[in-house]
């Protein structure tokens, strides 16, 4: 897909892969929707810039795990942009910790952010994608959505759900809307306290793989590690 002029969501997009792929969709000239929670004036940063790169930017505030913030937005995007033409759900949270050491809200966090707002958002803004003649929806899964790791035990499972719902979505999807998985490594964000790839270059490929340039089908992961190596 030709990103030029298109219009392109990225949700967690204050900081993180988030902000650096918003910065890289709107040097390449999609007119960027930048969704935030916290972090107001980090993601308000991102948009300035955003809007200097491409003239044209866009941002909402937007809570994942409500299905109220989630369905606003989408009745929003729809009526005062013209819906999307494509989606990088990006959002996500971490616990650090061994599994014994989780409590309620370490667990029920990480799957409403990761997983069920990732699916949430997926569903109110299907309408609007499938309306367009293309539109790809690129969901941030991660390498440890393809092997356990000790103290990642929820954050794996809500990434290995990503992927199998990436995979089983992309069989009911219409031939002009495809998705894919993006599988980073330890990224250099404030959830890894900054080890890690430099979460420019990891930005890089999710732009790659909005224009669709790698031989993968639609469901089909795109390893982040390979592509840079």
């Amino acid at each position: 897909m030709d990103i030029q002029d298109k219009i392109i969501m990225v949700t967690g997009g204050g900081s993180g892969i988030g902000r650096e792929t918003a910065l890289a969709l709107a040097a390449g000239g999609a007119e960027v929707v930048l969704t935030y929670n916290t972090g107001r004036d980090a993601a308000e940063k991102t948009f300035t810039e955003c809007a200097r790169l491409k003239g044209k930017a866009h941002m909402f505030h937007l809570d994942v795990r409500d299905k109220i913030s989630i369905e606003s937005l989408a009745r929003a995007v729809s009526k005062e942009i013209g819906g999307l033409d494509a989606l990088v759900n990006n959002a996500g949270v971490i616990a650090w910790k061994r599994f014994s050491q989780h409590d309620d809200a370490d667990i029920e966090q990480q799957i409403a952010v990761n997983l069920m707002g990732l699916i949430r958002v997926t569903h109110a803004f299907l309408p609007q994608l499938s309306r367009k003649q293309q539109a790809v929806i690129v969901n941030i899964a991660s390498v440890v959505g393809k092997t356990g790791y000790a103290d990642l035990s929820v954050y794996c499972a809500t990434k290995f759900g990503v992927r199998g719902f990436t995979q089983a979505l992309a069989r009911e999807l219409p031939d002009h809307v495809r998705a894919y998985n993006l599988n980073p490594n330890l990224t250099a964000t404030r959830m890894t306290n900054f080890s890690g790839e430099d979460p420019a270059r990891v930005a890089g490929v999710v732009v790659r793989a909005l224009r669709e340039e790698f031989e993968v089908p639609s469901g089909g992961d795109i390893d982040v590690e390979q592509v840079l190596s």
